[in-house]
């Protein structure tokens, strides 16, 4: 994979303001990921609320964030046939077409970093083909 590493804004506690970090890659796309550069980031409330825990404490901490955004597919993984290199996308939590993949496998200082199929506050971002 062309990235390893990358800046992203972290929650590591509720309440607390998001950290600045770089996070690493794995060395390889799954089936059904997409790597894709950020360039636009959407907040929504929901991600709001994650931060301050109104729906209670969060069991996912320390996790990667964001559900909308405009970025620039960079690389596909196995099965995906919906994006290709160099096309200009709009990602969203809401399922699309093509395939929902694992989510990505992270890591910050060698440890495990939760994400689901789409973060979007990170500069470079693994992005599952149906979001």
């Amino acid at each position: 994979m062309k990235i390893k590493k990358s800046l992203a804004a972290i929650l590591f506690k509720q309440n607390k303001p998001l950290e600045i970090k770089t996070i690493e890659f794995p060395n390889k796309l799954e089936i059904g990921q997409v790597l894709v550069k950020l360039h636009y980031s959407g907040i929504c409330g929901s991600q709001l609320g994650e931060i301050k825990g109104v729906k209670g404490p969060d069991p996912y901490l320390p996790h990667l964030m964001g559900h909308e955004g405009c970025a620039t597919v960079l690389e596909i993984g196995p099965g995906v046939n919906t994006v290709f290199p160099g096309d200009l996308v709009v990602l969203h939590w809401k399922k699309g077409q093509g395939i929902e993949s694992n989510p990505p496998k992270y890591k910050i200082q060698g440890a495990n970093l939760n994400a689901g199929w789409i973060t979007t506050f990170n500069e470079y971002a693994i992005i599952s083909e149906n979001r």
